[in-house]
């Protein structure tokens, strides 16, 4: 994957470009940062290792950059590998401080920086304690890159991190999950431009495994052009970066803790009877910032409780539970014949709904048709 003889060329500078934007980007998001904001410092250290990355590739493979390295001191050749293993716990540690504000750090977590170690002593064995007349000779034609060591190191990098990114999907996964027991209006807490954020590294670092594991197979030239579009790809994306950071920050917010205190105790007849004649009477759905902890609150119960009476005695969750109300209220509303000349936004509205796409899913799930499709069955 080497690159033309001039010092710079245009690839080389979309390398040199998209490590600036990293670097800058990481200091803005530090600068502007709220105190006490663990997020931003992991996005900030992810950004910071991925332009170490990219320097480092372009030490390493640009001929004319390498040959001027290792003529004044081969040991900076490498300096970034140790950030290498720690793009995928960032990841992983960065969405889920985003996810869960509560979440603890714990010390076991620093188990994480192990292949970061092992990787270190394994250059400084194999390359660094080597002298200098043989790094040169080593890195000259970049032999020592197709050693079993740096090959299977290169693979097991990028396999780090799409395990890191699998994991980080999963824990958005579950997330939603929790949101739909917690909350009505799930689209104001969802994180889906989380989810652009972890494809976007898996991707990259599957492009680049690709390249690395076809090497010599598809030829040289071929090679070279893949490796190169792994650079672009690099320069796209941090630009996207910076339209999320700009845009979605404010929302480091995160899902509260879980509930606590072990397995709740079994509900009571009482209890559902509770439930259900206060949504009748007092018409809690109708809110749009209503919660699992705010009904129970309301309702003077356990939210476990709570929420396994939904769960058990009406069989649905907190999101289908509250919603299931609000179609109903959309349908008195719909049929109401004071009430043609209100548009489909006044009505979601007054249902208790704040998004028109979310709003449209849930009715036609339910009743099976549209909206607009109920109304004009309706004959009014």
């Amino acid at each position: 994957m080497s690159h033309d003889s001039l010092l710079f060329n245009i690839h080389d500078l979309v390398l040199v470009l998209a490590a600036s934007q990293y670097v800058m980007l990481a200091i803005l998001l530090l600068v502007t940062r709220r105190k006490g904001d663990i997020s931003v410092c992991l996005l900030a250290a992810m950004l910071l290792i991925t332009a170490v990355q990219e320097l480092d590739t372009l030490f390493i493979w640009s001929n004319t950059l390498r040959q001027a390295v290792l003529n004044w001191h081969p040991n900076l050749l490498f300096l970034g590998s140790f950030s290498y293993w720690l793009q995928g716990p960032l990841l992983y540690g960065f969405v889920a401080s985003v996810l869960y504000k509560q979440r603890p750090i714990r010390k076991r977590y620093l188990l994480h920086l192990l292949p970061a170690l092992i990787a270190g002593v394994l250059l400084i064995s194999h390359y660094y304690v080597l002298p200098r007349a043989d790094k040169i000779a080593a890195m000259a034609d970049l032999a020592f890159m197709w050693t079993p060591l740096m090959t299977h190191f290169m693979t097991v990098w990028h396999l780090s991190v799409l395990a890191y990114g699998g994991a980080s999907l999963w824990l958005l996964w579950h997330y939603r999950r929790q949101l739909l027991e917690r909350y009505a209006n799930v689209e104001v807490s969802e994180r889906r431009w989380l989810l652009w954020v972890v494809l976007g590294f898996m991707f990259i670092a599957l492009w680049k495994l690709t390249v690395h594991l076809l090497g010599e197979r598809v030829g040289e030239g071929l090679s070279n052009i893949l490796g190169i579009a792994s650079h672009y790809m690099a320069f796209i994306f941090v630009n996207a970066l910076v339209f999320i950071s700009i845009r979605y920050t404010h929302l480091f917010g995160g899902l509260g803790a879980e509930p606590t205190g072990g397995e709740p105790e079994p509900y009571k007849p009482e209890q559902v009877t509770r439930v259900s004649e206060y949504m009748h009477t007092d018409k809690p759905y109708l809110s749009a910032d209503i919660s699992l902890e705010l009904l129970a609150k309301r309702l003077s119960l356990p939210e476990r409780t709570l929420s396994r009476i939904l769960n058990q005695h009406f069989g649905k969750n907190f999101f289908e539970f509250i919603n299931s109300y609000r179609v109903e209220q959309t349908k008195h509303l719909l049929k109401e014949p004071d009430k043609q000349h209100w548009t489909m936004l006044q009505i979601l509205a007054e249902s208790g709904f704040t998004s028109k796409s979310t709003f449209n899913a849930i009715f036609k799930k339910q009743v099976g048709k549209t909206p607009s499709q109920y109304r004009k069955e309706q004959g009014l």
